[in-house]
């Protein structure tokens, strides 16, 4: 069903359902970001550290291999105990990279156990659909768009950042003090990394807003399927009641925002009210924006004469529209003469308005 068949945000009550289909808002670019940026900046904050240990490293491995005395397992022992250090400062890095990596996910889902999202799929194997969800795609045309402002963003951190730590690497070569050399190119690729990494994690911003948004925009429903939810939900008191309040605050909005746009509306005279509107360029036959009964055809008409769009009185074509058409849908043949009667008044209506105006 296309997107203008489905103007109504998606109800509580289906936002669960695909929930537990394993359905929901994440961007894994925001945990990766996320992770990334805490490592290093872990890494900068023990950077003196590490090297400390590394030094030791290259010292002792200086003044024990040399040694004949030393058999198999004596190197063995040497290169634990040169290593060993360096292991036990990196590894709880890595292990609160993960960590934050665990928790970005969380915080965007929550806690789920979704075994349906991991089976086999196979109208996913599907050529044409697959072509169309590569080359066709909103989602695959930001995602090109993204990494082209990554490989950008790249680019020019790298650029500024060698800029600025170039004058102290050439001054330390020409002292040709290796470990300060080293040194400083570490601390220049953590600069990087860590500017980068905000940068990325900006980014990764947006990419979860653009993922919630196309979420939400493809979980959108159609006036049929809230009726039809409305229904399957009637013996739970509690559901049926908060459905019913969920689906007026809906119906209201699309009044609020679908009548001032229609052409004309049609009445019974008080009971059914149904607002079309008509666009000879663009459908083939008037479109069905709004419809209500009771006090929902009483808005319909007030918010009409609010905007002075015509009010026409036909009760059998108001009867017929509201019950055999659904919202965003056109009219069915049947009802093509019926209505473009109604229509022809309404443009001579205007006519007459305008040459009244004019005389006036």
């Amino acid at each position: 069903m296309a997107d203008e068949d489905k103007p109504f945000e998606a109800t509580a009550q289906k936002l669960r359902k695909v929930r537990k289909e394993g359905q929901v808002v994440k961007s894994k670019d925001l945990s990766t970001a996320l992770s990334l940026l805490v490592m290093f900046l872990a890494l900068n904050a023990l950077a003196p550290l590490l090297w400390n240990q590394i030094s030791k490293l290259f010292i002792l491995l200086y003044e024990q291999i040399p040694n004949a005395n030393l058999d198999k397992i004596g190197y063995t022992y040497v290169l634990f105990l040169a290593v060993f250090p360096t292991i036990l400062i990196i590894v709880p890095i890595l292990f609160l990279s993960c960590l934050v990596a665990i928790a970005g996910d969380f915080m965007q889902v929550g806690p789920l156990f979704a075994t349906k999202s991991i089976e086999p799929k196979f109208d996913k194997l599907n050529p044409v659909s697959g072509f169309k969800n590569i080359f066709f795609s909103l989602k695959t045309y930001f995602e090109l768009a993204k990494n082209v402002v990554k490989v950008i963003v790249l680019g020019l951190v790298a650029f500024f950042v060698f800029k600025a730590h170039i004058p102290a690497l050439l001054s330390l070569c020409a002292m040709e003090n290796t470990f300060a050399i080293l040194y400083a190119f570490g601390q220049m690729i953590i600069d990087f990394v860590i500017k980068a990494g905000i940068i990325f994690l900006v980014i990764a911003g947006a990419d979860y807003a653009f993922t919630r948004w196309k979420f939400l925009k493809d979980q959108k429903m159609s006036f049929k399927e809230i009726r039809d939810e409305y229904k399957n939900s009637e013996g739970d008191p509690h559901v049926k009641a908060a459905l019913r309040q969920k689906r007026m605050q809906m119906l209201h909005k699309t009044m609020q925002d679908s009548v001032p746009d229609s052409d004309f509306v049609i009445t019974n005279p008080t009971h059914i009210a149904v607002a079309l509107k008509y666009d000879s360029e663009k459908m083939e036959a008037p479109r069905l924006l709004a419809k209500g009964t009771e006090l929902f055809a009483k808005k319909i008409i007030q918010i009409a004469k609010e905007h002075n769009i015509p009010v026409i009185e036909n009760p059998p074509v108001a009867r017929a529209i509201f019950r055999f058409v659904e919202i965003n849908r056109e009219i069915p043949p049947e009802l093509y003469k019926a209505v473009a009667e109604i229509l022809l008044f309404v443009y001579n209506l205007r006519k007459d308005t305008k040459v009244n105006t004019n005389n006036a």
